[in-house]
């Protein structure tokens, strides 16, 4: 059931409407709205390839650049592989309590004992430059993992 005043207000906008004059559009108009339709459609694409692009390159990027923190050059003096060696392991004293686990202390034996075996038959830098970055690659990753040791216990 339409009220009175509904009733009223349809005629009289539909009175007003009838008294609008017939516009017949040009005949280019259905043309010029499938242009801007194909347009709109060409560029969302091409929005999206761009985005796919950006984030398949931040992944590729993120993939191939190298985790560690300090990047020492390869050609860096055995004093300085050494000096850092000895800081990763202050770090690493400092961060832990005494224990470490069997395996990383067998690995820092047996370089240990390479780099002293180098000293005793007077090893030139070429060859005692692998050794210390072996050495400090071996602490980095002791000081990263911190042997593994649980610092909190979590109750879910």
């Amino acid at each position: 059931m339409m009220s009175r005043s509904e009733t009223n207000t349809g005629g009289r906008l539909a009175a007003l409407l009838g008294g609008l004059p017939e516009y017949d559009p040009r005949p280019d108009l259905w043309s010029r709205i499938q242009f801007v339709h194909q347009r709109r459609k060409r560029r969302r694409r091409h929005g999206a390839w761009m985005a796919g692009m950006l984030a398949s390159a931040a992944l590729l990027l993120v993939a191939l650049v190298p985790r560690s923190p300090q990047v020492v050059p390869v050609t860096a003096e055995p004093g300085d592989w050494q000096a850092r060696s000895h800081a990763l392991e202050r770090e690493w004293r400092a961060s832990s309590p005494g224990f470490m686990d069997p395996r990383y202390r067998a690995e820092l034996r047996l370089i240990d004992a390479q780099l002293q075996a180098a000293y005793d038959r007077g090893a030139k830098p070429h060859e005692l430059v692998p050794l210390w970055k072996l050495r400090s690659e071996a602490l980095q990753e002791l000081v990263r993992t911190d042997n593994g040791r649980v610092r909190a216990v979590t109750r879910i």
